[in-house]
């Protein structure tokens, strides 16, 4: 054994091997580790039940003329041209102000001007169609929304007895009074069309127009004849 050998009695060949095999094992170690975390992790996102989705944000829908298409068709197709605010005969149809994007300047109703009148004639659609951009169709039910009622500030919530809000809706039974004499309003006939705000006495108004949520898309009607009986053989 030379002096080499007894200065360090394990070789530096030795001592470099058994430094790389712990460092391999230390690795290996840590490989194997992380692998049995991944396994838990995907083992245990089989096991548990996945979260529900949140829910999509709701986009803001207005007091619209009856018979308008869908929000987004309606406010997307609308060229703010004004010809159904210019046909309204009661001048209830105003350019929607406050908002910001392609909502802004489109017709919506405000029915502190006296709400719609609901013509027979439906002129806002005549003057939609006539522009060509028809998002009004005259064929579509007149509905626009509901009214709600604010009871705290309602005349005959305080015992003052009111009937105005009934007297001037044009629906029968849509607004009747309950056992106490308070106004209550039957959703599944009010039309929303605001005639009822006009006309409540009290300040601020204790009465507002929910419009309709949930409006029917842009028809695709087929030529019938005069008749209805299908299609024109011409």
């Amino acid at each position: 054994m030379d002096k080499e050998d007894e200065k360090y009695p394990v070789s530096r060949r030795e001592m470099l091997r058994t430094k790389l095999g712990l460092g391999l094992a230390q690795s290996l170690g840590y490989a194997l580790g992380r692998a049995h975390g991944v396994g838990k992790h995907v083992e245990n996102a089989f096991r548990e039940p996945v979260p529900p989705s949140p829910p999509a944000p709701e986009i803001a829908v207005y007091l619209r003329p009856p018979g308008a298409i869908d929000e987004i068709s309606f406010t997307a197709q609308c060229t703010k041209c004004n010809a159904c605010i210019e046909a309204c005969p009661p001048k209830t149809l105003v350019p929607l102000t406050g908002v910001f994007g392609k909502a802004f300047e489109t017709p919506v109703i405000d029915p502190t001007l006296g709400g719609c009148t609901m013509c027979d004639d439906r002129p806002c659609a005549k003057a939609c169609f006539e522009e060509g951009v028809d998002i009004i169709e005259a064929m579509l039910p007149l509905n626009m929304g509901h009214a709600t009622i604010h009871r705290s500030a309602c005349r005959s919530h305080i015992g003052e007895e009111c009937t105005l809000c009934i007297d001037v809706c044009p629906i029968d039974q849509a607004i009747t009074q309950d056992w106490r004499k308070i106004p209550v309003v039957n959703q599944d006939i009010c039309t929303g069309c605001g005639i009822c705000v006009n006309s409540c006495p009290v300040e601020p108004v204790a009465i507002s127009i929910l419009p309709m949520k949930y409006r029917p898309p842009k028809s695709v009607q087929p030529d019938h004849d005069q008749n209805a009986q299908g299609p024109s053989p011409d």
